[in-house]
């Protein structure tokens, strides 16, 4: 039988999925007892996974109401994006060094070769894969715990909007921006690649404040229907 902690990381990667994917829709309310019978095991792994969860931003604890989904406001939107914009343009700067440039490039070619044969074959939810590891690539190089730390906290709450947003005509004007991100790192200018990285997140949080507007308007309208 799986131990605690190998039950608490399933868990967690299970509701992790069901949040991103927005299985689990925003705003939504998560109890022990509904967890305890979908999982049928008992409330200490699921408390620890609620609490790592909780710790990514993903769930939000609200005394006498439990654990919710997280939502979010247009502000909070605008703030995740620039805050997350300028973390991968400082991950790049602190790739700028020659024993990491080359590493990063071979890295960086491969994540690139793989996204464009996806996108090619239409397979976006696999693509999506390779969109997220492009970002945390640089971090990977960047060598820094406290950088990647604070990354990884915000491309959770990230990784939950950009579900929203990625279809295949925004998709395609990504990847062609990581493109350019990628050629600047292979030419050796690393503050035109993070000025592009910066410049990416910006569109990407416009992309991000309209598709949760109209994401809340659908569950408005499905909840209007109940």
């Amino acid at each position: 039988m799986a131990n605690k902690a190998t039950l608490s990381e399933q868990i967690y990667k299970d509701l992790f999925n069901d949040i991103t994917e927005q299985r689990l829709v925003c705003g939504q309310k998560l109890t022990l007892k509904v967890l305890k019978e979908r999982f049928n095991v008992s409330h200490t792994p699921i408390r620890e996974a609620l609490t790592r969860l909780a710790e990514n931003g993903l769930v939000t604890y609200y005394s006498n109401c439990g654990v919710t989904v997280t939502t979010f406001t247009e502000q909070d939107i605008k703030e995740l994006y620039q805050f997350i914009g300028e973390l991968d343009a400082l991950a790049i700067i602190f790739c700028k060094n020659s024993y990491t440039a080359e590493p990063l490039i071979f890295e960086l070619t491969e994540i690139m070769n793989k996204s464009d044969d996806l996108l090619k074959a239409g397979k976006i939810s696999d693509w999506k894969e390779f969109s997220e590891e492009f970002h945390t690539v640089f971090y990977n190089h960047a060598d820094n715990y406290y950088l990647h730390d604070a990354a990884k906290r915000m491309h959770a709450k990230v990784e939950v909007l950009s579900c929203m947003y990625y279809i295949p005509s925004n998709v395609e004007k990504i990847n062609e921006v990581h493109h350019n991100i990628f050629d600047a790192v292979k030419s050796g200018d690393f503050d035109k690649a993070a000025a592009l990285m910066r410049t990416h997140l910006q569109k990407d949080m416009v992309y991000a404040v309209n598709a949760y507007k109209e994401y809340q308007e659908k569950q408005l309208v499905k909840d209007s229907g109940k």
